[in-house]
């Protein structure tokens, strides 16, 4: 019988102790726990990379996916799916409308994202479903993770600590200043407006090479926001407000022009461009129902006329409506004013952890520099390291060849590789990782010349380990590097600023143009620019010819209304376009005001074409050729805004310039003119059309030391005309120039003879119409008919009688005419 054992009794269940606790303290506690993961996990923005954790977690992800710019675009789907299933533990709306938003380019100033499909617009639209559009990553989108894979940023468990996820991105581009952000946390928000890429880069170097620059410089860098819908800003003060102390209040404003209603005497204000953030369909709506509700009178009709080509919204007046006085009534009732409050509250990394802070123009700039210094620092010590690491090797690698021999015995004779591995080590006195590579060695390497590549890899990677111990020992460097960097960041993506920013007193100085009033407009080749009312009369062109004198030669002159637009463009690339209403008024006796106090002119820099654009919608081309002989062809209407700061219209090599424009229909032919002589005439369709950001293609090859200096546009039975700088000037037929390819060498035209001087200038003219040469002192000296009649292409020029002794010319030009 087995022995019977004692069973041990069970023991009770031991009672805890239950604490007391007020449930007021409790639901304290728990709100202030709740909020502080709302701000810092889902609804701010890092001040070092602009993005909330799900912008960063989609482009992270896109990032993984591949979906880089070039590359096919995929199923926005697959991209909220791979967020929510790695990175995002949220609904996918959240995660789809953070997307969207990164696409749309009415609402960020620099999108992240490109899309293919219905994103919404912005008439308020919503985007259509995932399943039906198609993403990848923009140029900026992939800026703000470049150097991701080097350390240079830290990376921290995704939610279910599966996967790894940045922190932060290493955003080599400012994104929380460019683009800006707004949010709705608990108990606080932000509400960030984007600025222009250039001022801000502009104002980031100049932080860097300063640290002790002022604020009041940076702000007259920075001139304030620069919305993605342009728009006006009235006022300054919130602008200064913001910048000193992070809050401020704006006042955003649509831009309305007044037109006369073609075949009609009445006039309408035309809205075409609006305060960020509206909402076009609300806005037409509101008026409507103020019309409606005779809370507006004197509007007899309200269209949408938007399409593809731009925004414009027609409020047609009534015969007896006061313009100034309706617009202050739309500007007050509806959206196409609002007021932007401004709040720069964005998480700043302090003792290890976020915290919430609200910062000025300076204070975020500072953070963003000690960010983009980290990364610097970081992907330098990534950089060394991984060059010490293929150094070692390399370093193995040769002292292996340098007696292959032995080495071959040694691993021909051992019983296995671990005994060959533990071999070549003693023998040599090498690393673990120099023996495997030894052993991986291919017999193909042994060649003399695989040899030798070796030992100049083993240099270069020395040079490479000094350079970037230099750099890592040398803060001075660092700042330097970094101030580089950001210039190629503004140099890629920086564009001309859209945001105009007005007085006050000059908010409604559009109502207050007359529908129908013309002007004469002047621009000249010294760069002066004005305006003059036509005199009422039979002779009143003729007078205002009189009236508007001028000591320099006109480039352009000619009538336009105060709605229309005169288009500067200037020798290094920047464009400009002024409404006759903005021409600065001149006495009839005056010599107009300078470009630079009209606009923001490049110091040193002379216009190379005016011309009065009626109507961007007209097919017209922008035709530019430089210096080095590239030339460029954009359609007119890419530059619509380009307002008082100017755009660039090409992107220049160093140390070229811009020699000749001109506007061209699609069915001209260009003829490009060398200082030795040498002339080419292609048809202008040769040259395909490029955005503002290309930089042209090759129009005539030179020779060493040659350079083009002139553009003209002619047809066949016209006449062309060059001349050289000590005043001798030849006429031939257009026809004489043979039609060729573009890229050739061309013919000789104008021998540049010694004593000839070098070729100066190029024009086309029609009939008895006189060229003349402008010189360096001003004066100018005509080239007619009379003195140099046309010849063949190869009979020598003439020297002008009126030539004044041996001035340089600056310049041939075809007389200028209305």
């Amino acid at each position: 019988m087995p022995p019977r054992t004692k069973t041990a009794p069970t023991p009770s269940p031991r009672r805890e102790r239950v604490m007391p606790r007020d449930v007021t303290d409790e639901m304290k506690d728990s709100f202030i726990n709740y909020s502080m993961s709302v701000i810092t996990s889902r609804a701010l923005p890092d001040v070092r990379d602009g993005l909330k954790p799900v912008n960063r977690r989609i482009l992270y992800a896109m990032n993984e996916l591949g979906l880089a710019p070039g590359r096919p675009f995929k199923k926005a789907a697959t991209v909220v799916g791979d967020v929510l299933g790695k990175y995002h533990p949220h609904g996918d709306s959240s995660v789809y409308d953070a997307l969207v938003r990164m696409v749309q380019d009415f609402s960020l100033r620099y999108p992240l994202i490109e899309g293919q499909g219905n994103f919404g617009s912005i008439d308020g639209d919503p985007a259509a479903a995932y399943r039906y559009t198609e993403a990848r990553m923009a140029a900026p989108g992939v800026a703000l993770l470049e150097g991701i894979d080097q350390d240079t940023v830290a990376f921290v468990p995704n939610f279910d600590d599966r996967l790894k996820e940045p922190s932060v991105l290493p955003a080599a581009i400012p994104n929380l200043l460019v683009n800006g952000v707004s949010g709705i946390a608990v108990g606080m928000a932000t509400n960030m407006p984007p600025h222009n890429l250039r001022e801000i880069g502009k104002a980031i170097i100049r932080v860097i090479e300063d640290p002790a620059v002022a604020l009041d410089e940076l702000r007259k860098i920075v001139k304030g926001p620069d919305f993605p819908t342009a728009g006006l800003i009235v006022g300054k003060d919130g602008i200064k407000q913001y910048m000193e102390t992070g809050r401020g209040r704006l006042i955003n404003r649509a831009r309305v022009v007044l037109e006369a209603k073609p075949g009609s005497s009445r006039a309408q204000l035309v809205v075409t461009e609006l305060p960020y953030q509206a909402n076009k369909a609300r806005i037409i709506e509101q008026i409507a129902d103020l019309v409606k509700d005779e809370k507006l009178v004197g509007i007899s009709a309200l269209r949408d006329e938007s399409d593809r080509e731009g925004l414009r919204v027609v409020v047609e007046l009534k015969r007896d409506a006061e313009p100034k006085t309706l617009l202050a009534r739309l500007f007050k009732l509806t959206g196409l004013e609002v007021t932007f409050g401004v709040i720069n509250l964005t998480l700043v990394p302090e003792n290890g952890r976020l915290v919430p802070r609200e910062l000025g123009l300076r204070g975020l700039i500072d953070h963003y520099i000690a960010h983009r210094h980290e990364v610097l620092v970081k992907r330098t010590e990534f950089q060394k390291a991984k060059a010490e690491a293929r150094l070692h090797i390399v370093e193995g690698l040769l002292i292996a060849v340098n007696d292959i021999d032995r080495v071959v015995q040694l691993i021909k004779t051992a019983k296995d590789t671990e005994q060959a591995h533990a071999r070549l080590r003693k023998e040599y006195t090498l690393s673990e990782i120099q023996a495997d590579a030894i052993l991986s060695l291919r017999l193909a390497k042994l060649t003399g010349l695989e040899v030798t590549a070796l030992k100049n890899e083993a240099k270069e990677l020395k040079a490479r380990i000094k350079e970037l111990s230099a750099l890592l020992n040398s803060r001075e460097q660092r700042m330097a590097a970094l101030a580089v960097e950001v210039q190629e960041i503004v140099d890629k993506f920086g564009d001309g600023r859209r945001t105009e920013i007005i007085m006050a007193d000059m908010a409604l100085e559009v109502a207050e143009t007359v529908a129908d009033a013309e002007i004469v407009g002047m621009l000249t080749y010294g760069g002066r620019i004005a305006q003059l009312p036509l005199p009422s009369g039979r002779s009143r062109k003729t007078d205002a010819e009189r009236d508007l004198t001028t000591d320099e030669l006109p480039l352009v002159k000619g009538r336009l209304r105060h709605t229309e637009s005169m288009f500067v463009l200037s020798q290094d690339g920047q464009a400009w376009t002024l409404f006759g209403s903005e021409l600065p008024t001149a006495a009839r006796s005056g010599r107009g005001t300078a470009l630079k106090e009209v606009v923001e002119w490049p110091k040193q820099s002379v216009p190379v074409l005016g011309a009065i654009v009626r109507d961007f919608a007209h097919p017209l081309f922008v035709t530019m050729v430089t210096a080095a002989g590239q030339v460029k062809r954009t359609v007119i209407k890419e530059f619509r805004n380009a307002r008082l700061a100017g755009i660039r219209a090409i992107r220049l090599d160093t140390g070229d310039r811009i020699v000749g424009a001109a506007l061209t229909t699609g069915q001209d032919d260009l003829l490009l003119a060398t200082k030795a002589g040498q002339v080419i005439r292609f048809h202008e369709s040769e040259v395909r059309d490029m955005g503002r950001d290309a930089g042209g293609v090759r129009g005539i090859a030179l020779k060493d030391g040659d350079t083009v200096v002139a553009m003209a546009v002619g047809h066949a039975g016209q006449v062309v005309c060059a001349g050289t700088s000590q005043g001798y000037a030849k006429r031939v037929s257009v026809d004489a120039v043979p039609l060729q390819g573009r890229g050739g060498q061309g013919v000789q035209l104008l021998t540049a003879a010694e004593r000839a001087g070098t070729v100066v200038g190029l024009v086309t003219v029609t009939g008895d119409v006189a060229a003349r040469f402008v010189t360096g002192t001003g004066d100018t000296v005509e080239v007619d008919e009379d003195e140099v009649p046309v010849v063949a292409r190869a009979t020598r020029a003439v020297q002008l009688s009126a030539w004044p002794g041996s001035l340089t010319a600056v310049s041939l030009v075809s007389a200028p005419t209305e």
